[in-house]
């Protein structure tokens, strides 16, 4: 027997019966990061998470545990894999660790020993990232990955994860520039930055065969109790 196929307005649905024939997907970016000022680049490619980024992962697994999570993916990277570890916790899963959901690096051809400063002057520096902000693409970072291969490698991830979940509820912890790379996909936009996502945000995605709902996005409530600002630093 095969797969339910379920009506678009279901899918769509906020408040559905049940998950039959398509998968919700938890999209949840990892806690802040900590950084130094002009940490080498090496460094800050798998940064650990700070003590508001722990602070933040442990808010957002309180908060998901009010629901039932089926399963639990994050990516390699030490932030998201911790952030992972909170919220499969409450729901007796394991985090299951894929590669595919590593963030983009943006400094990846940049050497690797210095920090940013090291590079560039605070004047270049603030010109990349107004082109950045201008242009909402990862291509304008002048030494960042393959920006188109990037994207292709995140939607194929996410796309598995929903095929192999149907009539399941997944958190899958990564980061901001996964998770904008996947909405931009399902908004079928030219941007790889579409939506400003907080720490520990949690991005809701339906996915029922080739059709996606995105429900809600950036939703950080869970953080208002005991944050009220964001240093520029780990933005």
């Amino acid at each position: 027997m095969g797969t339910k196929r379920i009506r678009t307005i279901d899918l769509e649905n906020p408040f559905p019966e049940s998950l039959d024939g398509m998968c919700e997907l938890l999209l949840v970016r990892h806690g802040e990061q900590k950084f130094r000022s002009n940490i080498p680049l090496g460094e800050a490619v798998d940064a650990p998470l700070s003590e508001l980024g722990e602070r933040q992962s442990v808010a957002v697994g309180e908060r998901l545990a009010e629901i039932k999570i089926h399963a639990v993916y994050c990516s390699p990277l030490i932030r998201a894999h911790n952030t992972g570890i909170q919220i499969a916790k409450h729901h007796d899963v394991e985090p299951v660790i894929d590669a595919g959901l590593t963030e983009i690096d943006p400094w990846q051809g940049a050497p690797q020993d210095k920090g940013l400063l090291d590079i560039y002057t605070n004047l270049e520096l603030g010109d990349i990232f107004r082109e950045v902000a201008k242009t909402k693409k990862n291509s304008a970072y002048p030494h960042v990955q393959d920006p188109e291969g990037f994207k292709t490698r995140v939607v194929s991830t996410i796309d598995r994860i929903a095929a192999d979940n149907v009539g399941s509820r997944v958190a899958v912890a990564c980061h901001g520039g996964v998770i904008n790379a996947y909405l931009s996909h399902c908004f079928g936009s030219r941007f790889d930055y579409v939506v400003p996502i907080h720490h520990t945000a949690i991005s809701v995605v339906r996915a029922a065969d080739t059709r996606r709902a995105v429900m809600s996005t950036n939703d950080y409530a869970h953080v208002r109790a005991f944050q009220s600002r964001r240093g520029d630093l780990n933005a």
